[in-house]
């Protein structure tokens, strides 16, 4: 991503109020440029990070919630295994079977069956 040209202009304006010399204000401009970029990179990848966590602590969530409806109460330990699971699809597949299983009991043995498959 390239740096706004005002940013930099502020950061070019604020090298020469700090008495960085004009012969290295090129190379200050270059380290703030990869300073930028690296610095961009990092947040970028920490908010995608942090996005994907708490998308996953939702979909557990309504997973719980409705398996909470139809099992209630739920057991604590079933409940502890799915907050456990930081897999996607295999909260999908809680879902989705949760959904047509007949009891709680089918239920645990599917758990423990995608616990040790994934």
């Amino acid at each position: 991503m390239p740096i706004p040209s005002h940013v930099e202009r502020r950061a070019m304006e604020a090298a020469r109020q700090q008495g960085i010399p004009e012969a290295f204000q090129e190379a200050f401009q270059k380290a703030f440029q990869k300073g930028f970029q690296e610095g961009f990179q990092e947040g970028f990848q920490e908010g995608l990070q942090k996005g994907l966590q708490e998308g996953l602590q939702l979909v557990r969530e309504i997973v719980l919630e409705f398996l909470n409806e139809r099992f209630n109460p739920l057991p604590a330990e079933v409940i502890d295994r799915i907050n456990q699971i930081s897999d996607y699809e295999t909260l999908q597949q809680l879902l989705e079977r949760g959904m047509s299983i007949g009891s709680l009991a089918e239920f645990e043995q599917v758990l423990a069956e995608l616990m040790t498959d994934n």
